[in-house]
């Protein structure tokens, strides 16, 4: 997993914290100022809620982090179920080259019924091939209709 900046700054003021909690009984020196400061400051209070404060910091990072992943998940769904209704794609969630096209649904063939030619799976969803080339498959969308099966291969990849 990778960890983004805010989740590192949390981690360095937590090992702060923890430097600060093993070293305060020595950082009392043998000047009186300093002995007298030390006397004003709970070195491990602080040491304690920099570690705290670390640590929370360093859960919104991770936060920040999953709901962005969720974010991008949701964007592509939504990228996909714009193209299956023959909209144009746009933004930034289209992933990489040659995403960004809109794909158009297979014309559903003019006889009663259509000749099934092969059942198989892609990935892990089934799929349906029928004699004039196109695929039915079951997306997390709903069953889609493909004008073949390396268009079905593309949008569930």
């Amino acid at each position: 997993m990778a960890f983004e900046r805010l989740t590192w700054v949390g981690f360095m003021i937590v090992a702060a914290g923890w430097a600060l909690l093993f070293s305060a009984p020595h950082l009392g020196g043998g000047a009186a100022d300093l002995a007298a400061a030390r006397a004003t400051i709970d070195f491990s209070a602080v040491a304690q809620s920099l570690i705290v404060c670390g640590l929370g910091i360093a859960v919104i990072g991770a936060l920040q982090t999953g709901f962005g992943a969720l974010n991008k998940f949701f964007e592509t769904v939504a990228l996909r179920a714009q193209q299956g209704r023959g909209g144009a794609a746009s933004g930034p969630a289209s992933g990489g080259p040659g995403r960004g096209v809109a794909r158009q649904k297979a014309p559903a063939p003019q006889g009663p019924t259509r000749r099934v030619l092969e059942r198989g799976w892609v990935k892990d969803r089934a799929y349906v091939q029928f004699a004039d080339g196109s695929v039915e498959v079951d997306t997390m969308l709903g069953r889609r209709l493909f004008p073949s099966l390396k268009d079905a291969q593309e949008f569930i990849a």
